[in-house]
């Protein structure tokens, strides 16, 4: 049974059709990666499935809560993205607040969650993330790394049924890359439901239960990580994966 249903989502700027009709089934636990060439819509998938970018049409399902995206309801766009979580390729910390602040945030914000219970929560994720000895530092005081593992303790303290992570390392210096891999691959493994935009090849055959090969708008390749890898249906997939010299590219380790 599906956590999430997307139904004929759709995106154009001007003529420009970047989101044709997309299906996508999510269920519980999955770990989806999307993976393709640059400007094919990748990360406008996530924005308009958590309505930073308004579709065209479409439909967005969790359970009985379905939500039609050309609607401009207010209360019905909160309800959705309380159940969607977003981590983005920059941090998006607020800088005048320390770092247990960011994290408290939209507890007490959006979730209403009284304070003490919402240090307490986010004390517990940042612990989760291997950042509670910097709990009183500012971002301005942290590494690239550092600050990307806040922003997912901010994320995973929401506690949302649907986390989105678009290029969460695109940013990054080299050097801080496998930090931030390594918080996602935990995050995974606990069983966290997440959609992923990730040009980190290697990471992806890791740590997804699925790969999305996207192109032009359209889902072209739909699988496990093996499946698509190593044994791609569409030419075109063929021919992207072919760049990454994946069958004998080193492994992503920790």
């Amino acid at each position: 049974m599906s956590l999430v249903k997307i139904t004929g989502l759709s995106k154009k700027f001007r003529d420009n059709v970047v989101l044709d009709s997309i299906d996508l089934d999510v269920k519980k636990g999955d770990v989806i990666a999307v993976i393709g060439p640059s400007g094919t819509g990748k990360s406008t998938l996530l924005r308009c499935i958590d309505m930073l970018e308004k579709p065209n049409k479409g439909l967005i399902e969790f359970g009985d809560f379905r939500f039609d995206v050309t609607s401009r309801n207010k209360k019905d766009i909160v309800a959705l993205r309380q159940r969607v979580g977003m981590v983005f390729q920059t941090f998006n910390l607020f800088k005048q607040k320390t770092v247990l602040e960011n994290v408290m945030e939209g507890l007490i914000v959006v979730k209403k969650v009284p304070k003490a219970e919402a240090e307490a929560k986010a004390l517990q994720y940042l612990g989760k993330v291997g950042m509670l000895d910097r709990q009183q530092y500012y971002p301005r005081q942290l590494s690239g790394g550092q600050q990307q593992r806040v922003a997912i303790a901010r994320a995973l303290a929401m506690e949302p049924e649907l986390l989105l992570l678009d290029e969460p390392t695109s940013a990054l210096d080299p050097e801080l890359v496998g930090e931030v891999l390594d918080t996602i691959l935990k995050a995974a493994e606990a069983g966290n439901t997440m959609i992923l935009v990730s040009h980190e090849m290697s990471f992806v055959r890791k740590v997804a239960s699925r790969v999305i090969f996207l192109e032009n708008g359209h889902i072209l390749e739909d699988g496990t990580p093996r499946q698509v890898f190593e044994n791609p249906q569409h030419s075109r997939t063929k021919e992207f994966l072919h760049k990454f010299y994946l069958q004998e590219g080193p492994e992503f380790v920790i």
